[in-house]
C-alpha cells in the first residue's frame, strides 16, 4: 500500500441511501478483512437522517478497529423536513409548516410521523457515549435552496420506493425551518467543541451569516461549490486554523477552472480531499478501487495548480478534526 493511499483520507463520505442493517454488516465485514491495512481517521463518515443512527452504531460495534471512522453526525438539509423542533405537532401540521407549497395528501401519506431532533441528539449523544468517542464531528448539515421533496417522502424510504418517473414533488423545504434545523446543530456543535461539515446549494451567504456567529467552530466546506468572491468572505473572515476547503472529483473536479481559482486562493493547509460517494457500497460490491480512484482523482487536479504533497493533505485532515 503505497503512501499516497495512506495519506489521501476521506474528508466526506456516506452510507448509501438505502443502507440496510444487513449492508452495514457486510460494510464490517470488509472493513475488517481489510483493518491492517486502512489507516487510523480514514473515512470521515456523515449520518443525514435518524436511519444512519443506527447503522452508525452498528458499524462501531462491529468494527474490529473503528479508530478507521470518524463518525458525523448530523441532520442534512434534504431531511430536515422530517423534524421538529418545539412542541408536539401532529404529522399534517408539521408537514404544512415546513413544506412549500403545501403537500398532497399522496405526499403525506408516504412521509412518516414526524421526529424530535431533541431527542435525536439524545440518540446520538448515547452513542457518542456508548463508545467513548473523542474523535467525531457534526454533519453533514446546512442549506440548500434547490432541493425538492422526493415522491415518495425522503431518500431512500425504502416503505415506498421511489418510481423513476416523476421522482421530485414539487415541494420544497421552506428556509426559515432549515436554517431552525441548522442553527440547533450549530449551536450543538460549539458545545461540543466539534468541527462542522458543510453543505450548501445557493445560499452561500446565508450560511456564512449563520457560521459566522459561532466563534470556536471549525468550518468543512464540503464540495465547495460556491463563487471565488464567497469564498474571499470566508477566506477573510475566519482563522485559518479553522477553516477548510474539502474537494471531490464528481463535483469540484469537473469544474476545472473554477477549482484552479479556488485552491490557488487557498493556503496549502486549508485543503482536503474527499469522496462524497456512498462507500459502504462501494466496499459492499468490492469496488474499493474505485473509491480510491475518487480521491486520487481529485488530489492529482488540485496537484496541477498547486504543489501539494499526499502528506499535507494528511496533516490537514488531523487538524481539522481537532488532532
Amino acid at each position: 500500500m503505497n503512501d499516497t493511499f495512506l495519506n489521501l483520507s476521506d474528508s466526506h463520505c456516506h452510507f448509501n441511501p438505502e443502507c440496510t442493517a444487513s449492508d452495514t454488516e457486510k460494510f464490517a465485514e470488509r472493513l475488517n478483512e481489510q483493518s491492517k491495512q486502512i489507516p487510523d481517521n480514514y473515512f470521515h463518515l456523515m449520518t443525514t437522517q435518524h436511519l444512519d443512527l443506527k447503522f452508525m452504531d452498528t458499524l462501531l460495534t462491529r468494527l474490529e478497529n473503528p479508530r478507521v471512522l470518524v463518525p458525523y453526525f448530523g441532520v442534512h438539509p434534504w431531511f430536515s423536513h422530517l423534524f421538529y423542533i418545539e412542541g408536539t405537532p401532529t404529522k399534517e401540521e408539521h408537514y404544512k409548516k415546513v413544506l412549500k407549497p403545501e403537500p398532497s395528501n399522496e405526499l403525506l401519506a408516504t412521509l412518516p410521523d414526524p421526529i424530535s431532533l431533541h431527542k435525536h441528539k439524545d440518540r446520538f449523544l448515547e452513542i457518542i457515549n456508548k463508545h467513548n468517542l473523542e474523535i467525531y464531528g457534526i454533519g453533514e448539515i446546512g442549506l440548500d435552496k434547490l432541493f425538492r421533496v422526493p415522491n415518495n417522502g425522503y431518500c431512500g424510504n425504502l416503505n415506498f420506493p421511489s418510481s423513476t418517473e416523476n421522482k421530485l414533488s414539487a415541494c420544497r423545504v421552506d428556509i426559515n425551518h432549515q436554517l431552525d434545523v441548522f442553527k440547533f446543530q450549530l449551536t450543538l456543535a460549539e458545545q461540543l467543541k466539534k468541527q462542522v461539515s458543510l453543505h450548501c446549494v445557493k445560499a452561500h451567504g446565508l450560511l456564512f451569516d449563520q457560521v459566522k456567529k459561532f466563534s470556536n467552530i471549525t468550518v468543512i466546506l464540503h464540495s465547495y461549490t460556491g463563487s471565488i468572491e464567497q469564498a474571499q468572505v470566508w477566506i477573510k473572515s475566519l482563522p485559518q486554523n479553522r477553516l477548510y476547503f474539502s474537494f471531490s472529483n464528481w463535483i469540484n473536479g469537473e469544474k476545472i477552472e473554477a477549482l484552479k481559482a479556488l485552491v490557488t486562493a487557498l493556503r496549502p493547509t486549508q485543503i482536503l480531499i474527499e469522496s462524497d460517494i456512498d462507500v459502504d457500497r462501494s466496499f459492499i460490491e468490492q469496488r474499493q478501487t474505485k473509491h480510491f480512484d475518487h480521491l486520487d482523482g481529485i488530489y492529482k487536479k488540485i496537484h496541477e495548480h498547486i504543489f501539494i504533497d499526499s502528506l499535507q493533505i494528511h496533516n490537514n485532515m488531523l487538524n481539522s478534526i481537532g488532532i
